[in-house]
């Protein structure tokens, strides 16, 4: 953890009320480097996630060191590095068909951050805050793909490709919902080709709830379609 005594920036110069990202007021280490994402800033300012510059995430992928491209959880007055989000697909500036948000709850004490792919997200995080740290980290996407596993692979369908087996389809809305402090939602489909061209496809829906301070699914149901 890296722990700065200042603000990073004051209530009346905030360019996310603009939705930018932006690096003003980062400690120097960072500053050049990294961005504050202006859509995952929790609802009392205190928390956010920063992302690598294009820049940065070239020079690493160049480099053949793509393991440096990560993107971190802080905290924001005092600037403090909580946590690295522990994905194979981290958000970058720009990235083609990348993008990363955050839902919060109304306390700032709980929050959903989804890294998004071209058809769905890539890994849904859910974080939990308690006292100013980072308590727990759980990646609610991988809970909801290993309910699925066994019919997948019952399937034997064809993959969505070589990373994925198969994904959660965002077309028609989020997958994935907070709801409240207690539960996260999950409401959608999951396919291996989302544009209907493969002999050997696999469709189902998903509903199942999440119970947060339970830390696991008190719901669940699966339907082929």
């Amino acid at each position: 953890m890296i722990n700065c005594g200042l603000s990073v920036l004051a209530a009346d110069e905030e360019p996310e009320a603009a939705g930018e990202d932006w690096s003003a007021g980062l400690p120097e280490q960072y500053a050049k480097n990294y961005l504050i994402s202006a859509s995952t800033i929790s609802p009392d300012k205190k928390f956010a996630l920063i992302f690598p510059t294009l820049e940065a995430g070239e020079t690493a992928n160049n480099a053949n060191h793509p393991e440096r491209i990560k993107d971190y959880i802080v905290a924001l007055q005092p600037f403090n590095v909580l946590a690295g989000l522990q994905t194979k697909y981290p958000y970058f500036q720009n990235e083609s068909h990348g993008g990363i948000s955050a839902e919060w709850s109304d306390d700032s004490s709980v929050a959903l951050v989804a890294l998004d792919g071209k058809w769905g997200p890539h890994d849904v995080f859910l974080l939990e805050f308690h006292d100013g740290k980072l308590a727990r980290t759980t990646n609610i996407l991988v809970k909801a793909h290993d309910l699925l596993l066994p019919s997948y692979r019952k399937s034997k369908a064809e993959p969505y490709n070589d990373n994925f087996d198969f994904i959660f389809d965002s077309e028609e809305g989020d997958v994935f919902k907070l709801d409240g402090t207690n539960l996260v939602v999950i409401d959608g489909d999951a396919v291996t080709d989302p544009k209907g061209l493969s002999r050997r496809s696999w469709r189902v829906h998903l509903k199942a709830v999440w119970n947060i301070p339970e830390a696991k699914f008190t719901s669940k149901k699966v339907a082929n379609q």
